[in-house]
């Protein structure tokens, strides 16, 4: 509805200025909660076109202009600011419907998880899951044809550790344990062998067959190894919430020759050249010379094969994301990877290429947005610059990194996990994960000790709940608390974990949501058979100045999703579920809802049903499950 009337607000302002309307909307702004008024214009931009100052051309439109959806028109200073018509809205956003997105030609993919499969995902990892999920639900709630694919880093040296362990040193495939959490503690024993050298060879041949794919009893371990402990992976983010259409694997995009494609169109730029006169002499390295952003840089090239013939990382993934906007020639063939709890089949690329197709069309995406850690993101400029390079920069496709900024936790939190800190340690206000240290805190045990801490909390409040409702109840505070925590603050910056906090009932957290959304949903079923009212009358009862603002934030809902999808900001649906909570509570605490005189408890039950609808909608983002009851 907010946009609507801001439409409303250019189409008045179209009547004076000689601009596109749709520019006029670009320009027009939300004023801040200290500033009066509903929209902003900024008159300053257009001084050069009308030949005046912001002031006067301010002042010039607060006279001229008028319409029944607006109170007033207000000059502040070089802004013209406009007051909304506060019955008039109220009767609208009942009377209308929201807007429904039709189908977009265009096709998203989004990459997310993209952890290697040779152990457990941990907690800093999770973070990654809940931004790229609900970048997925964004998207889709727009009306985007969305793929959400992980990436399988299977030919890394990571997953080498593992594999030379069961090729060399007898560690058996079958366990009792949970498969990635095995795999963990392997990779933690052959790392103590770095310094190895009868390792290190046997870890570089092993690489080298991998990327191959010649060895068949290699490749057969391998195969079985890496779809095994994915799957373990998988599961966990099911648990979480996230889903995935496909998994693409690093092994396949060799095994294909997109990396052999695409060092080829590089060559044919004369942009991939054999080092004999830099450092790294006889690699094949990225030639970055040309590029105006690297003129004073010191290290003007990125390799892309080293001298013992083995891909980097940069240089796979600029063949994956030449794949992903199809640049490249060939497709992956698809195979059905294994079913997810919706019932959605998840596929899984294999190196047949075109000749094993599926229904899907895992291909020529329009938008491929990649969520890294914001460590990764000097790797992934230069997998950008390598489309300026091609030319294909000047296309209508965009290729999008989303950095996150890194996972740190409490000592507290530690210690709960029953890590054992020093001195120092404990006294510190955060501390790294440690693979050195093996302090590394996977998900699944997180989201264990979040749920029994959720269902004890639970039952000393409830009782007389059954051991079933306080589990079901207990898994949904886990997860939603868990998820909100990871996505409420700028998910540019570093964040620090701490478990007491995701389940505080009194801040900022996904527990207090979950709380406010119980206690509106309580309300509603204590009034059950109040029937609805026309929306005039609705509008002349809902007086208050609380119940417009819980109006004016359920109206922004589109305007709040279509910035979230532009800015790749999906952590401000969180800050926005924190605004509408605190309005809630606001309200809660100057009207009486239940007291109230018959037909003004009818109009405000309206309101908190539409209330619960877009909460509903923008949890579901988040990924968090309305709880009817806490």
């Amino acid at each position: 509805m907010l946009w609507i009337y801001k439409h409303h607000f250019a189409e008045v302002l179209a009547k004076h200025i000689d601009l596109p309307l749709e520019e006029i909307v670009s320009m027009i702004e939300i004023p801040p909660e200290n500033i009066p008024g509903d929209f902003a214009f900024p008159c300053f931009r257009l001084s050069k076109l009308l030949k005046k100052s912001p002031i006067q051309i301010a002042e010039g439109l607060e006279k001229d202009i008028t319409s029944d959806f607006f109170s007033s028109f207000q000059n502040l200073s070089w802004y013209l600011n406009a007051h909304i018509n506060e019955q008039q809205f109220i009767s609208d956003s009942f009377r209308l419907q929201a807007p429904s997105f039709k189908l977009k030609k265009e096709k998203i993919m989004i990459e997310y998880m993209n952890a290697n499969p040779n152990k457990p995902l941990h907690i800093g990892q999770a973070r990654n899951v809940c931004i790229g999920d609900s970048m997925r639900r964004i998207y889709e709630s727009l009306g985007y044809h969305v793929h959400a694919f992980n990436y399988g880093d299977d030919s890394g040296v990571n997953v080498g550790y593992n594999i030379v362990g069961h090729l060399f040193y007898d560690y058996p495939l079958e366990t009792d344990k949970k498969f990635d959490h095995y795999c963990g503690k392997i990779y933690e024993e052959m790392r103590k062998k770095d310094e190895d050298p009868k390792f290190k060879i046997l870890l570089s041949e092993t690489l080298l067959k991998i990327e191959e794919g010649k060895d068949e009893k290699l490749k057969k371990l391998h195969y079985e190894y890496t779809r095994k402990c994915a799957l373990e992976q998988i599961r966990t983010c099911w648990r979480m919430n996230a889903f995935f259409d496909a998994i693409a694997w690093e092994t396949d995009v060799l095994h294909l020759k997109f990396f052999a494609e695409a060092i080829d169109l590089l060559r044919q730029k004369w942009v991939a050249k054999f080092v004999d006169t830099w450092e790294a002499a006889g690699c094949r390295a990225l030639d970055l010379s040309s590029l105006p952003e690297y003129l004073k840089e010191e290290k003007q090239y990125q390799i892309l094969i080293k001298s013992d013939g083995v891909a980097t990382y940069i240089a796979k993934d600029i063949a994956f994301a030449l794949r992903k906007l199809g640049y490249l020639s060939k497709d992956f063939g698809y195979d059905i990877f294994t079913e997810d709890p919706r019932g959605e089949t998840i596929y899984t690329t294999n190196s047949l290429g075109e000749g094993k197709k599926t229904k899907h069309n895992f291909w020529q995406y329009d938008t491929a947005i990649t969520v890294i850690d914001n460590r990764q993101i000097p790797a992934q400029t230069i997998v950008k610059s390598a489309f300026t390079l091609l030319d294909f920069a000047k296309e209508h496709k965009h290729y999008l990194p989303l950095g996150y900024g890194v996972v740190y936790l409490t000592p507290e939190t530690l210690t709960k996990l029953w890590y054992k800190l020093s001195a120092e340690e404990l006294a510190e206000k955060r501390l790294p994960f440690s693979s050195r240290k093996w302090r590394t805190v996977t998900l699944d045990e997180m989201l264990k000790m979040l749920h029994d801490k959720a269902y004890r909390e639970s039952k000393e409040r409830n009782p007389e709940k059954d051991d079933i409702r306080l589990d079901e109840v207990a898994e949904a505070i886990a997860i939603g608390s868990l998820r909100f925590f990871l996505m409420r603050s700028d998910i540019s910056k570093d964040m620090v974990f701490d478990m007491d906090e995701v389940l505080d009932m009194q801040g900022e957290t996904g527990a207090y949501i979950l709380y406010a959304w119980a206690r509106v949903q309580s309300i509603i079923d204590n009034a059950w058979a109040i029937e609805n009212l026309d929306e005039t009358t609705v509008a002349s009862l809902l007086t208050q100045p609380e119940e417009f603002v819980l109006i004016k934030k359920i109206a922004e809902y589109n305007i709040v999703v279509h910035q979230a999808k532009t800015d790749l900001t999906p952590n401000i649906i969180c800050r926005y579920l924190l605004d509408m909570a605190k309005s809630l509570n606001s309200y809660y605490a100057s009207v009486h809802i239940m007291k109230s005189e018959e037909q003004t408890k009818k109009a405000r039950i309206m309101l908190l049903k539409k209330v619960r609808e877009v909460i509903q909608k923008w949890m579901d983002i988040v990924g968090m499950k309305f709880l009817e009851r806490m």
